[in-house]
């Protein structure tokens, strides 16, 4: 897992468990997953919005498809944008889709896409996050 000094933490959602990158400054929130070639099966990233709100993420840089996960500050599952697929590197930047939660939250995780569905994390299921 590339970490570039985030700090990382251990994700239990659903039936899986994930170790991931923590985005929690503006920077590491803006850059996210972008521009890396792939994730490892249990690998993600967690940002922490620093309060909750109506979030909306794009996929700019991305070259592979996420499921990227809304989750409320009380830690349950708000929704999930399934296979999201990265974005056309030739659109500009003002084309690109944005992926908005579906209701205010306070995290959001991103990890392979389809493993969502695999591994029962719809609304309403719990996440435990456990900083490393």
């Amino acid at each position: 897992m590339p970490n570039a000094g985030l700090p990382l933490a251990a994700v239990v959602i659903g039936d899986g468990l994930f170790i991931v990158e923590v985005a929690d400054t503006p920077e590491s929130r803006r850059l996210g997953l972008s521009w890396r070639e792939s994730l490892g099966p249990i690998e993600g990233m967690w940002f922490d919005l620093e309060e909750t709100r109506s979030a909306a993420f794009w996929m700019y840089g991305m070259q592979f498809p996420l499921d990227i996960i809304w989750i409320t500050e009380d830690l349950r599952v708000a929704g999930v944008s399934a296979h999201t697929p990265p974005a056309d590197p030739s659109a500009p930047t003002a084309e690109l889709p944005r992926y908005p939660s579906p209701a205010p939250v306070r995290y959001v995780l991103e990890i392979n896409a389809g493993y969502a569905s695999a591994l029962g994390i719809e609304v309403g299921v719990e996440a435990k996050v456990v900083p490393f």
